[in-house]
Order: structure tokens, then sequence, then C-alpha cells
């Protein structure tokens, strides 16, 4: 086996991390943005909610936002350095993408570095004209059709952002994903990456209809995903120049998240508030009831609403160690 870099938890690389986006990713920098969950493609493996999907809604690092405003909120809450725009396809709302990119170079600093995901479907040179001017840093293409490849070639060829493909990868899938890297390769593309199929509720039935099956060993992925990605990888090594990268299923929990959660305990900790290595924040409230009142030690976390809460303890004279 040829060797790769990195591991199967948090990624592996033929040739090294290709993009700065993900390197910021890695460490929970950047600030997740929704800005829609409309699209004009139907893919069967989108792992993304029913809830959101279809619906013209703006979360920010999971929470419902109304606002630009709030998003700045947000970001700033979380200490990010950059920020990744999804759906979705954001390009659907092209207005409110660009006044994303827009006010967070402007509220942030210009280096705050953005990348956003598309299919390529409204990527034409006008559009991808107007997201360099706004600021965008990066872009990153999920071809859903072949016709799409060709807007991958025009933002190499006429934009100075950085260009990368970014795909699913699952059994039966392993020609058409080495054509991509081929192709991206050819035109001069920064990098291409590799996500490992999910296996979730909104898919789940799309995939099984498929043939696909949950792995055993791998919960929430398609059974096979994994191994098809290392062939690629090994193949990609001796194959072609560009980077490509395999982003595990498990890498955005066990990673990533877990990552953002700890820089915002951190960085929105009010005086009161003690975060954890878990990325939640330990705190006491005083509740009462008439005249008797009593001390509970609350871990929360660390959103604008200090909710969920993962526990509430009651802090007694029995129980001196619910403390910090």
């Amino acid at each position: 086996m040829i060797r790769l870099i990195g591991n199967e938890t948090k990624g592996l690389y033929s040739k090294g991390i290709p993009a700065r986006g993900c390197s910021l990713c890695y460490t929970g920098a950047k600030t997740v943005v929704f800005v829609t969950g409309e699209c004009g493609d139907s893919c069967y493996y989108c792992p993304v909610n029913r809830n959101k999907l279809y619906h013209d809604v703006f979360y920010v690092n999971e929470e419902p936002v109304s606002s630009i405003e709030e998003l700045v909120v947000e970001a700033q809450r979380s200490g990010a350095v950059g920020a990744s725009i999804t759906g979705g396809d954001p390009l659907t709302r092209l207005d409110r993408t660009i006044e994303v990119i827009r006010v967070l170079k402007d509220s942030m600093y210009d280096s705050f570095h953005i990348h956003l995901y598309t299919t390529g479907r409204y990527a034409t040179l006008e559009v991808l004209k107007v997201l360099e001017k706004a600021g965008l840093d990066e872009i990153r293409f999920h071809p859903t059709l072949d016709q799409f490849l060709d807007r991958v070639k025009t933002a190499v060829e006429r934009t100075s952002m950085d260009v990368g493909i970014e795909i699913p990868v699952a059994p039966r899938m392993e020609t058409w994903v080495k054509n991509i890297i081929l192709y991206a390769d050819n035109i001069g593309a920064k990098f291409v990456n590799l996500n490992e199929m999910e296996f979730v509720e909104p898919n789940a039935r799309a995939l099984m209809v498929r043939g696909y099956m949950e792995s055993s060993e791998r919960p929430f992925t398609v059974k096979g995903s994994f191994d098809t990605a290392i062939r690629i990888l090994e193949w990609a090594k001796n194959n072609v120049s560009i980077p490509v990268h395999f982003c595990p299923a498990s890498f955005k929990d066990s990673i990533q998240t877990k990552n953002r959660l700890r820089r915002t305990a951190v960085n929105d900790a009010s005086w009161h508030e003690t975060p954890t290595d878990t990325g939640t924040l330990l705190y006491y409230v005083e509740k009462c009831t008439g005249s008797d009142c009593k001390l509970y030690r609350i871990e929360a976390y660390p959103t604008r609403h200090r909710k969920p809460v993962v526990n509430e303890i009651p802090v007694t004279s029995s129980n001196p160690t619910a403390d910090f």
C-alpha cells in the first residue's frame, strides 16, 4: 500500500493538505453559513436535513438567523478566522450570498478566508466574476452533471479564486471519481476533495433502493465508501499531480464541530462561565420556588442562548463535588 498522509479519523491525503479552507475547517476556525436550502438539483445521496433542503432558510453554525447582522455576531462569538458558505446551492440566492461575503470581509478583516460550495449549475462567468469581486477566496464545485465541468474550467482560467472539486465517493463510483480527478488535474484546478458518503435519515431510503447499505464498522456511512476512497488515493498518488484529499464522515462531528465549539466556548465565555475540553460551558444558576432556593451547576453548549443544556446538577451539602 502506498503511504498516505494523515489518518482515517482526521483525513487522508495523496499529496498534503490541498486547500486553505480544509486546514481552517480542521481547527474549527470556520463559521459554517448555510445560506439557503434551495437547490436546482436532487442528488439521491444528499444528506441535508429535509427541514432545510429546498427551503429558503438561513443558518449559521447550525443556529437559525434572520439577518446578516446576526451572522456577524455569530462569527465573532466563535472566534472564526474564515467562513464556509453552503446549502442547498448558495448561488440560487446570489444576492444574499454576495452580501454575506462582503459583510464578513468588511466586518472581520481582509484575510478572513471564505470558501463556497456549488454544483456549478448557476456558476456562469458573470456570476463567477461577481463572486470574485465580492472577495470569495475559494470555490468548490460538485458537478452533478458533466456539462457543469466547463464551469470549473472557466473558474480556473478566468478568475483568481482557488478552484477545486468536492464530490462524494462510494462503491461503483470509482471510475467516475477517477475521471473527475483527471479532468481537474488537466485544467489546473488546485485540489479534489472526496467525501465519505453518509448514510443518514434524509438519504437512507434512496441509497438502499440503489443497493447501498450502511457500514457495520463505520456507522452512518455507506458500506465500502472508505475502502473505495483509499484505492482512489493510492491511484492518485502516482497518476496525477493534483492533491487529492479524503474527508471521513466522522471528521465533522469528532473533529471539526468539536473544535469549533471549543473555540466558541473560550471566545464567548462570560466571567462566571468556565469552558470545558469538550466545548461546553459550566456555570451556576440559583433557582427559587417561593422561599426555597437551590443552586444548580449547569453544563450547556456555547450557543447564544446556552441551549441545549447537557447537565443540570443540584449543589447540596451532600453533593459538594458538583463544582468546577
